[in-house]
């Protein structure tokens, strides 16, 4: 259904509106407002509302919160509205997946090669009166950088709402040490506490066995986002939405398509009446086929404009190889799994399955998915 409910408007206006509204200044106990001390975002240690907003005697911050995606963000943010010392770790990546390598930029990718598409249809203009001399041309570099500077648009507004509530923000990726209430800066190695502790690591890419990336040939939703090229043939590996969204993208800007799903069904997630009109308006008229009931067993990037991607299918049931394309690229959209590695998860006892961290009904981690024990003042948040 996301394929379907592109980000409108007035969806995307709520987003950078909820970023500006937390502007608004906070005033503390004693009337004075909330500011960091800190005049980047980089911090050394903790601002002066941390000082005298916390509750909690001798830790650095009542709120410890690790990553700042969508999670983490809207976390800090209610908080900072219960008067709670704040600290993030952003990771340099405020904003998360969703800011930077999905929902903002993915948007507005299929909104400029959507006019584009628009503008190529002669006949469907003509009904308008409206007549297009000569050949509708675009230029990559400049698409793309219409979605980083969105992109980067809106994390500045994220982060300048953190700031101006009295969060500070630490730019390194927050990693568990093993001892209670306390965080480290994998940059620095400066080691922080706090009472509580949110996780809130976002997710990555998956890359299933056998296929090997190098974001140039080769790629996932990450590297597509770039547009570094257009491929004249393009492979994608996967027909979820991000998949049928990456393929209205490449259609309107003159690629060819060929899916590749394990499953039976092309959109195996979808519920089937979407399925049928998803497959009716972006895929049965537009320069898209697919290969269902197959594994990509084998993935080899090539060198553009020299040797091709190669791509060996095997069937789904038999394992038997039953095809090899030879392609322009592969995009790799066969879902993402939880960013959790490195994070020091391991030093708190807690065992992650397939990276997902187990949580009650209040979302405090538990050691182990089955059978697990509370770990105190630690929380994980995240779908």
């Amino acid at each position: 259904m996301a394929v379907l409910m592109r980000m409108s408007q007035a969806a995307l206006a709520t987003t950078l509106l909820t970023a500006v509204a937390a502007f608004a200044p906070v005033r503390g106990p004693t009337g004075s407002l909330l500011r960091s001390t800190s005049t980047s975002s980089s911090t050394s240690a903790p601002s002066t509302s941390a000082l005298w907003a916390s509750q909690c005697g001798s830790y650095d911050y009542d709120v410890i919160i690790v990553g700042c995606g969508v999670g983490g963000h809207g976390a800090a943010l209610h908080s900072r509205a219960q008067s709670l010392s704040t600290a993030v770790f952003s990771g340099k990546d405020i904003g998360g997946t969703c800011v930077n390598r999905g929902c903002v930029p993915s948007k507005a990718l299929l909104a400029a090669s959507g006019r584009v598409r628009e503008m190529k249809n002669a006949a469907h203009l003509s009904e308008f009166g409206i007549e297009v001399e000569g050949e509708v041309t675009y230029d990559r570099e400049k698409v793309a950088g219409h979605a980083r500077q969105l992109a980067q648009r809106v994390k500045g507004n994220l982060e300048g709402s953190l700031v101006a509530l009295g969060c500070d923000i630490v730019e390194g990726r927050g990693v568990l040490t093993g001892q209670p209430h306390e965080v480290k800066d994998e940059a620095s190695g400066k080691v922080y506490t706090a009472k509580d502790i949110i996780l809130a690591p976002g997710s990555i890419p998956f890359v299933p066995p056998g296929v090997t990336v190098d974001e140039k040939t080769v790629y996932t939703s990450d590297g597509a986002l770039e547009l570094n090229s257009v491929p004249e043939w393009v492979a994608i590996i996967g027909s979820g939405y991000i998949g049928l969204e990456f393929s209205d993208v490449y259609t309107a800007l003159g690629s060819e398509v060929t899916f590749i799903e394990a499953l039976p069904n092309i959109m195996p997630t979808f519920d089937r009446e979407i399925a049928k009109m998803a497959e009716r308006l972006l895929i049965r008229d537009r320069p898209i086929d697919y290969r269902t009931g197959v594994f990509a067993s084998e993935v080899t990037p090539g060198i553009p404009g020299v040797k091709p991607v190669t791509i060996k299918m095997i069937d789904a049931n038999t394992k038997e190889h039953v095809e090899t394309l030879e392609v322009d690229a592969a995009m790799v959209a066969t879902g993402r799994v939880p960013n959790t590695k490195d994070m020091g998860l391991e030093n708190m006892g807690i065992e992650a399955q397939r990276g997902f961290i187990a949580v009650n009904e209040k979302m405090q981690v538990l050691t182990k998915h089955e059978d697990g024990e509370v770990v105190h003042h630690v929380y994980c948040i995240g779908d």
